[in-house]
Protein backbone atom coordinates (compact mmCIF):
# COMPACT_ATOMS: atom_id res chain seq x y z
CA UNK A 1 0.00 0.00 0.00
CA UNK A 2 2.71 2.37 -0.53
CA UNK A 3 0.48 5.00 -2.47
CA UNK A 4 -1.54 5.33 0.93
CA UNK A 5 1.80 7.30 2.57
CA UNK A 6 1.28 10.20 0.12
CA UNK A 7 -2.48 10.57 0.14
CA UNK A 8 -2.46 10.15 3.89
CA UNK A 9 -0.75 13.92 3.39
CA UNK A 10 -3.71 15.25 1.45
CA UNK A 11 -6.30 13.95 4.01
CA UNK A 12 -5.38 16.33 6.18
CA UNK A 13 -5.83 19.02 3.74
CA UNK A 14 -8.70 17.23 2.41
CA UNK A 15 -11.15 17.33 5.96
CA UNK A 16 -10.23 20.91 6.28
CA UNK A 17 -11.50 21.45 2.60
CA UNK A 18 -14.43 19.78 3.35
CA UNK A 19 -15.95 22.09 5.79
CA UNK A 20 -16.61 24.21 2.94
CA UNK A 21 -18.89 21.39 1.14
CA UNK A 22 -22.39 22.84 -0.06
CA UNK A 23 -24.79 20.36 0.55
CA UNK A 24 -27.62 21.96 -1.20
CA UNK A 25 -26.16 21.97 -4.83
CA UNK A 26 -28.39 20.11 -7.42
CA UNK A 27 -26.66 17.56 -9.78
CA UNK A 28 -27.32 15.83 -12.89
CA UNK A 29 -26.46 12.62 -11.75
CA UNK A 30 -28.84 9.84 -12.36
CA UNK A 31 -28.88 8.61 -8.66
CA UNK A 32 -26.97 10.04 -5.99
CA UNK A 33 -24.09 8.08 -4.59
CA UNK A 34 -24.56 5.76 -1.25
CA UNK A 35 -20.95 4.49 0.01
CA UNK A 36 -18.31 2.39 -2.00
CA UNK A 37 -19.52 -0.78 -3.32
CA UNK A 38 -21.18 -2.53 -0.39
CA UNK A 39 -19.82 0.20 2.39
CA UNK A 40 -22.94 2.34 2.86
CA UNK A 41 -22.49 6.08 4.58
CA UNK A 42 -23.99 5.93 8.28
CA UNK A 43 -22.64 1.61 8.76
CA UNK A 44 -20.49 1.65 11.48
CA UNK A 45 -17.06 0.75 11.14
CA UNK A 46 -18.16 -3.29 12.23
CA UNK A 47 -20.56 -3.35 9.40
CA UNK A 48 -18.21 -1.57 6.64
CA UNK A 49 -15.54 -4.15 7.58
CA UNK A 50 -17.81 -7.17 7.63
CA UNK A 51 -18.51 -6.60 3.76
CA UNK A 52 -15.01 -5.78 2.86
CA UNK A 53 -14.19 -9.30 1.38
CA UNK A 54 -16.94 -10.15 -0.27
CA UNK A 55 -16.24 -6.39 -2.18
CA UNK A 56 -12.22 -7.70 -2.63
CA UNK A 57 -11.02 -6.16 -0.57
CA UNK A 58 -7.81 -7.04 1.40
CA UNK A 59 -5.44 -5.91 3.44
CA UNK A 60 -7.19 -4.11 6.14
CA UNK A 61 -5.51 -1.88 8.33
CA UNK A 62 -7.24 0.40 11.37
CA UNK A 63 -5.71 3.44 12.53
CA UNK A 64 -7.05 6.40 14.58
CA UNK A 65 -5.49 10.37 13.82
CA UNK A 66 -4.82 12.26 16.46
CA UNK A 67 -8.27 14.10 16.28
CA UNK A 68 -10.13 10.73 16.86
CA UNK A 69 -10.95 9.87 13.38
CA UNK A 70 -11.16 6.31 12.73
CA UNK A 71 -9.17 5.03 9.35
CA UNK A 72 -9.22 1.91 7.60
CA UNK A 73 -6.75 1.39 4.78
CA UNK A 74 -7.04 -1.28 2.35
CA UNK A 75 -6.62 -2.34 -1.22
CA UNK A 76 -9.22 -3.23 -4.10
CA UNK A 77 -7.95 -6.82 -5.37
CA UNK A 78 -10.87 -7.39 -7.67
CA UNK A 79 -10.88 -8.42 -11.19
CA UNK A 80 -10.13 -6.14 -14.07
CA UNK A 81 -10.35 -3.47 -11.85
CA UNK A 82 -7.06 -0.67 -11.46
CA UNK A 83 -4.54 -0.91 -8.76
CA UNK A 84 -6.83 0.79 -6.13
CA UNK A 85 -5.36 1.69 -2.14
CA UNK A 86 -8.76 2.90 -0.25
CA UNK A 87 -9.09 4.51 2.99
CA UNK A 88 -12.89 4.57 4.70
CA UNK A 89 -13.00 7.62 7.31
CA UNK A 90 -15.19 7.39 10.38
CA UNK A 91 -14.95 10.84 11.79
CA UNK A 92 -14.50 11.53 15.55
CA UNK A 93 -17.55 11.32 17.54
CA UNK A 94 -19.44 9.00 15.76
CA UNK A 95 -18.98 5.36 14.20
CA UNK A 96 -20.79 6.46 10.41
CA UNK A 97 -18.96 6.00 7.70
CA UNK A 98 -18.77 9.71 5.95
CA UNK A 99 -15.90 9.19 3.13
CA UNK A 100 -14.11 6.76 1.26
CA UNK A 101 -11.01 7.83 -0.40
CA UNK A 102 -10.03 5.63 -3.56
CA UNK A 103 -6.26 6.11 -4.66
CA UNK A 104 -5.11 4.87 -7.83
CA UNK A 105 -1.07 5.31 -8.42
CA UNK A 106 -1.80 5.29 -12.68
CA UNK A 107 -2.83 8.26 -13.78
CA UNK A 108 -4.00 6.37 -17.03
CA UNK A 109 -6.38 4.78 -15.71
CA UNK A 110 -8.53 8.17 -15.68
CA UNK A 111 -10.63 7.17 -18.95
CA UNK A 112 -11.52 3.87 -17.42
CA UNK A 113 -11.99 5.16 -13.77
CA UNK A 114 -13.96 7.94 -15.27
CA UNK A 115 -15.94 6.00 -17.79
CA UNK A 116 -16.88 3.82 -14.65
CA UNK A 117 -18.20 6.27 -12.45
CA UNK A 118 -20.33 7.72 -15.43
CA UNK A 119 -21.94 4.40 -16.26
CA UNK A 120 -22.99 4.82 -12.14
CA UNK A 121 -23.92 8.02 -11.38
CA UNK A 122 -24.92 9.61 -15.34
CA UNK A 123 -22.82 12.51 -16.74
CA UNK A 124 -20.71 14.74 -14.38
CA UNK A 125 -21.78 18.29 -12.72
CA UNK A 126 -21.37 20.86 -15.46
CA UNK A 127 -18.36 22.72 -16.20
CA UNK A 128 -19.24 25.73 -14.08
CA UNK A 129 -20.23 24.22 -11.12
CA UNK A 130 -16.68 21.90 -11.14
CA UNK A 131 -15.04 24.91 -11.70
CA UNK A 132 -16.25 26.55 -8.16
CA UNK A 133 -15.19 23.50 -6.54
CA UNK A 134 -11.85 23.23 -7.87
CA UNK A 135 -11.04 26.90 -7.10
CA UNK A 136 -12.34 26.48 -3.59
CA UNK A 137 -10.90 23.45 -2.85
CA UNK A 138 -6.99 23.63 -4.60
CA UNK A 139 -5.47 26.21 -2.36
CA UNK A 140 -6.45 23.51 0.62
CA UNK A 141 -4.80 20.50 -0.94
CA UNK A 142 -0.53 20.25 -0.37
CA UNK A 143 -0.23 19.15 -4.02
CA UNK A 144 -1.96 21.15 -6.72
CA UNK A 145 -4.52 19.05 -8.53
CA UNK A 146 -4.71 18.54 -12.27
CA UNK A 147 -8.51 18.89 -12.96
CA UNK A 148 -11.49 17.35 -11.20
CA UNK A 149 -14.87 16.03 -11.93
CA UNK A 150 -17.88 15.80 -10.04
CA UNK A 151 -20.59 14.14 -9.39
CA UNK A 152 -23.66 14.49 -6.58
CA UNK A 153 -27.23 13.51 -5.77
CA UNK A 154 -29.94 15.25 -7.07
CA UNK A 155 -31.23 16.89 -3.45
CA UNK A 156 -34.90 15.64 -4.09
CA UNK A 157 -34.57 13.16 -1.44
CA UNK A 158 -33.17 14.22 2.16
CA UNK A 159 -30.68 10.88 1.88
CA UNK A 160 -29.13 12.25 -0.93
CA UNK A 161 -28.59 15.77 -0.30
CA UNK A 162 -25.33 16.43 0.30
CA UNK A 163 -23.08 12.88 -1.12
CA UNK A 164 -21.07 13.69 -3.70
CA UNK A 165 -18.34 11.67 -6.06
CA UNK A 166 -15.14 13.61 -6.98
CA UNK A 167 -12.11 12.29 -9.16
CA UNK A 168 -8.98 14.08 -8.97
CA UNK A 169 -6.54 14.07 -10.85
CA UNK A 170 -2.78 14.73 -10.24
CA UNK A 171 0.76 14.72 -12.16
CA UNK A 172 1.13 10.86 -10.76
CA UNK A 173 -1.97 9.67 -9.39
CA UNK A 174 -5.91 9.77 -9.02
CA UNK A 175 -7.81 10.30 -6.47
CA UNK A 176 -11.56 9.24 -6.11
CA UNK A 177 -13.86 10.86 -3.07
CA UNK A 178 -17.14 9.41 -2.38
CA UNK A 179 -18.34 11.11 0.55
CA UNK A 180 -21.23 12.61 2.38
CA UNK A 181 -20.65 15.71 3.46
CA UNK A 182 -23.22 15.82 6.73
CA UNK A 183 -21.82 13.45 8.17
CA UNK A 184 -18.07 14.85 7.98
CA UNK A 185 -19.16 17.46 10.52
Amino acid sequence: MATIVRPAVLFGGLVAALALAWAGVSAAAQGGPSGYRSAEFGMSSAEVIAYLENDGVAGIEMNETEDGDLLLDAELQAPDEPETDLRYVFPAGGDQLALVVAFHPDVTDYPRVRERLEAQYGQPWEAEMTEWWFEQLKADMPQEPNSLTMWGGDGGEGHERGRLVRLWSFEDYLSVEYLDTRLLR
